[in-house]
């Protein structure tokens, strides 16, 4: 609904009231306006703008205003507010309205949050940076609304720079690494200071921080030069910070695309930009250029005639912003109460679905028998699909494309390409056509999808499938696996690949190769960027082990869409299964956030007219419920950088005034990680006879799903078990073993799993006591051998914190080897002194681990607490590298359902954030706190801020260069 006003926005703010039994339908009505309503007794209520009205010589006050209307925050996108309630509220108040003015923007949002004493506090988002504006608040009763409080007269915060755009990147001499840049193309104010931030690989190498001061306001163009190590390629972004308008901290912009290079040991020097530009050139050499010159005008003019005469141009859409038509299917039509299409509030939501499970799923299977019952694929025509032309670019015979939603491509003039590709366009929440269904491409179709890629302006693409599943081709490889391939009229260039344990995120730059713009705006690139996120651990057909992965990857996939671009495309094998399941996660997890309820069958029943078979089976369906149960019960658990210190308060303290409320507190947290309690089934092999005597703690044994196996003995039973678990860390599945301190009968067993799954690293954190704990390694020129292999200590050394030992593991049969590693840490982590120094043993580890291969064994006493702790600490500073969050809560639980017993009490999981917040002394969300400029120390003051008025500064393109150099300076 939305609410036309001059420059109005009203915001209902709504509260749940209980107890209240009423018999009246009467509609609420505006105290600045006169009505008369006839009741049933013939009485008239009449009201005006004093507030009051007369029924039956009943005179009934209306609230007054709220008090105290105050801004305790101020972002550039947001306003803080806080109000009391009013003195006399005369009735019991159901609501408060907010309205704001600005420039005639009007809108109209809905919120429900709790009702508290004595004040209220509300956040009024999706505001524009530094713009008056001027709110005040009304409460409302069951029939009035109340005087409005005092005028709150405000003004939002300036926003960030738009992205620098890196013109240069170069090595020069002595492994030194040469960056050139414009300045950002708007900004408020002024620009003062950037971020040059330099990767190797994931992970951030270096960040450099450079202050500008405001001599170079009108500067355009920056460089620096700063000394890395040889032989390496890196990435370059060039982020642009501007001081606030109201503190003197920094606020953040957009960060530039990425550049690539590679740095080696005997590269050019730079070019020296400096140069003076009007060096003389002989008279024969410029009678030569202006010769040619000319040669290539006449030619150029040859082939613009040709072209225009005699080839048709390809006349490509025009950069035209998508309008989303609002659509809220959730009300089309409006479901009966006791119909399963209803909306259910996200608090009866896990009862909701605990009823559904009951009887073997029952209720799952009622409810999905009714989905395929109505939605008969005879009602949509799809006479497309059917053409005997289109039927080769469908993957399934079965899967066709409804010809009233299909993805139509743009026809080339001139040229006979086909309109036609399997896909279609798919509701979201309240959006229409916010995804793209589709199809794997096939070979003969990749052409047609990277035209749907550039004609849709997608940034997004989704995969949930793998190339090759059980065998068989359920994608085909539509990307290039390095440098560039062209695909009909696109061209496609892999500029990097983050591979991580459940999904793998692509940077693919994308070029058209026949553009023709029709008014040659200089704003509008033949080039764009798109990201594909493709998930690699989603069985077809069935479903993942755990939600929360799925959960992570739905989220981060889906928020990195800007609001300007086109829909996200998404496709598995057939486009439908694992497909329809991502889109009504997505859509689900928005209305959550949005109006705290849930209506999967609604939302399943609507896109299915849209796309046949999504949510392809039973299964898949009852995995979105269970998903969706755990995304409520745990709230927001992937907490940004900044915000990670407010986060662990708010853990700490149930009662804190910063907590958020998606935030669960500690004890409720907890026990959600360990809620899994395995069955007798899961435990199969742990608890065999002939396997029990290998197990130091009865508690604390592998389940079946993430055992480690070893090579079994034929005839010998047990012969393939060990008391050890595979864990995920951030970039693979197996990433650890984490297993006990071996018995002396199980010493052959433990060099067994290292020799069998390749591991090149060992961290051990128990200790030796030459009685129940002893050395499970060979001494001096002592062996261990089998029928396998043969292992001997090469190289023994200590520290002051570690002992190292080095071993080499020979084949019997053949020349294969493994060195091995042992990094033996004895105080760890119980004698560690200091919470801040709890990372020293994980870092020194990823150090030893950039040169090794295979999985890394990590063994205390029991393969329990430290080990699990370590595991889980060297995973989380990865995520913290990689993606400026952390989320203790999803690999605490991971690492629980795979080794049940490893986290004793909330203390072991309070411990990990402890040890993480220690990794992060972040500033306030979004603003970063300035550091000293370099110029102005030079003169012994700090500039002040800028004074100008003027909202944004477009600079002017002739500006001089500043040049900097930055050596070996940490930015952390």
């Amino acid at each position: 609904m939305v609410v036309m006003g001059m420059g109005f926005i009203f915001v209902y703010i709504v509260f749940s009231i209980c107890n209240i039994n009423s018999q009246e339908s009467t509609t609420d009505y505006p105290t600045t306006s006169n009505y008369e309503l006839e009741l049933k007794n013939n009485c008239v209520f009449k009201d005006s703008d004093t507030n009051t009205s007369k029924l039956d010589n009943v005179t009934v006050l209306a609230p007054e205003g709220p008090e105290n209307l105050t801004v305790l925050d101020i972002t550039p996108n947001s306003l803080y507010l806080q109000w009391c309630n009013p003195y006399k509220r005369n009735g019991i108040i159901e609501g408060y309205r907010l309205y704001y003015v600005f420039h005639n923007c009007t809108n109209y949002k809905e919120d429900e949050i709790p009702f508290a004493e004595p004040y209220i506090r509300y956040n009024l988002t999706k505001l524009e940076p530094l713009t008056e504006y001027q709110i005040y608040v009304k409460a409302f009763t069951k029939k009035f609304e109340g005087s409005r409080s005092k005028v709150l007269i405000t003004t939002t915060d300036i926003g960030g720079p738009s992205a620098p755009k890196i013109l240069k990147l170069q090595c020069q001499a002595n492994e030194t690494l040469f960056v050139h840049w414009e300045r950002p193309s708007s900004y408020y104010y002024s620009i003062d200071f950037y971020y040059v931030f330099i990767n190797l690989g994931t992970a951030i190498y270096d960040k450099l921080n450079m202050p500008t001061k405001t001599d170079h306001l009108d500067t355009a163009y920056f460089q620096i030069t700063h000394k890395v190590p040889a032989n390496a390629i890196y990435s370059v972004q060039i982020q642009a910070l501007t001081r606030s308008n109201l503190t003197k901290r920094l606020i953040r912009g957009e960060i530039s695309l990425p550049r690539t290079i590679e740095i080696t040991k005997n590269c050019d020097k730079v070019a020296d930009y400096l140069a003076d530009a009007t060096s003389e050139l002989g008279y024969g050499i410029l009678a030569g250029v202006l010769c040619a010159s000319s040669a290539l005008i006449v030619a150029g003019l040859a082939f613009l005639i040709y072209r225009k005469c005699f080839r048709p141009p390809y006349y490509y859409l025009d950069n035209v912003q998508r309008t989303a038509a609002s659509l809220d299917w959730n009300v089309i039509p409006e479901p009966v109460n006791d119909s399963p299409g209803r909306p259910i509030p996200v608090t009866l939501f896990a009862r909701h679905v605990q009823e559904l499970h009951a009887d073997g799923d029952i209720g799952f299977s009622k409810e999905y028998d009714t989905i395929q019952n109505e939605t008969n694929n005879d009602d949509n025509p799809s006479e497309q699909s059917q053409h005997p032309d289109n039927k080769p670019k469908n993957r399934y015979l079965n899967i066709i494309a409804y010809d009233h939603s299909r993805v139509n491509l743009l026809t080339i003039k001139g040229e006979k390409v086909s309109t036609y590709i399997n896909a279609n366009y798919i509701d979201g929440f309240l959006v229409a056509r916010a995804y793209i269904g589709t199809q794997g491409p096939l070979p003969s179709t990749f052409d047609c999808f990277w035209r749907m890629v550039w004609e849709q302006r997608v940034t997004i693409i989704v995969m949930i499938t793998n190339l090759v599943e059980r065998g068989r081709r359920k994608c085909d490889m539509y990307w290039p696996k390095e440098g560039t391939e062209t695909y009909g009229i696109i061209q496609v260039k892999l500029v990097k690949e983050d591979i991580m344990a459940t999904y793998t995120v692509r940077t693919l730059a994308i070029r058209h190769m026949k553009v023709n713009f029709k008014n040659k705006k200089r704003d509008i690139s033949a080039e764009k960027i798109v990201y594909q996120y493709h998930y690699t651990n989603w069985p077809d057909h069935g479903t993942p082990d755990h939600p929360l992965p799925v959960i992570n990857f739905v989220k981060n996939s889906s928020s990195a869409n800007p609001p300007d671009s086109g829909p996200i495309i998404v496709h598995c094998s057939a486009g439908v299964g694992r497909t329809g399941t991502y889109i009504v996660l997505d859509a689900m997890l928005r209305q959550i956030r949005t109006r705290g309820e849930v209506n999967i069958y609604g939302f399943l029943k609507h896109i299915r007219a849209q796309r046949n078979f999504l949510v392809q089976t039973e299964e898949q369906y009852i995995f979105i419920h269970d998903a969706l149960v755990e995304a409520i019960e745990c709230g927001e658990t992937n907490i940004c950088r900044e915000n990670f210190p407010r986060y662990v308060s708010a853990l700490q303290n149930v009662n804190c005034e910063e907590k958020d409320e998606l935030w669960k507190p500690l004890d409720a947290q907890f026990k959600l990680v360990t809620s899994f309690v395995p069955k007798d089934f899961h435990l199969v092999s742990a608890n065999k006879p002939v396997n029990q005597p290998k197990n130091r703690c009865a508690i604390i044994v592998p389940v079946e799903s993430s055992r480690v196996h070893l090579t079994p003995k034929p005839g010998e039973d047990g012969s393939d078990y060990i008391n050890a678990s595979w864990l995920q860390g951030f970039h693979n599945l197996r990433e650890f073993i984490i297993t006990q301190h071996p018995f002396k009968h199980t010493v052959y067993d433990f060099w067994q799993m290292v020799w069998d799954h390749n591991a090149h690293l060992i961290v051990f954190i128990s200790f030796i006591d030459n009685s129940e704990y002893e050395a499970f390694w060979p001494v001096g020129n002592e062996t261990i051998e089998t029928d396998t292999y043969i292992c001997q200590l090469t190289h023994e050394h200590s520290t002051s914190n570690y002992y190292i030992r080095e071993f080499l593991m020979k084949s019997v049969q053949d020349d294969y080897e493994i060195p091995i590693k042992m990094l033996h840490c004895v105080n760890w982590p119980h004698q560690v002194p200091k919470i801040s120094e709890m990372y020293h043993l994980p870092t020194f580890v990823l150090e030893m681990q950039r040169v090794q291969n295979g999985p890394i064994v990590v063994v205390d006493r029991f393969g329990g607490t430290e080990a699990a702790t370590f595991c889980a600490l060297t995973t989380l500073k990865k995520h913290l590298i990689y993606d400026n969050k952390i989320d203790v809560y999803m690999y605490a639980k991971l690492y629980h359902n795979k080794r049940p017993g490893i986290w004793i009490s909330s203390d072991d999981y309070m411990r990990l954030h402890m040890c993480v917040q220690a990794l992060c002394n972040p500033p306030e969300p979004g603003i970063v706190e300035a550091a000293p400029d370099l110029y102005s120390l030079a003169n012994g003051n700090i500039n002040a801020p800028s004074t100008s008025r003027d909202c944004i500064r477009i600079p002017p393109e002739e500006t001089p260069l500043v040049t900097v150099d930055v050596l070996n300076n940490k930015g952390y």
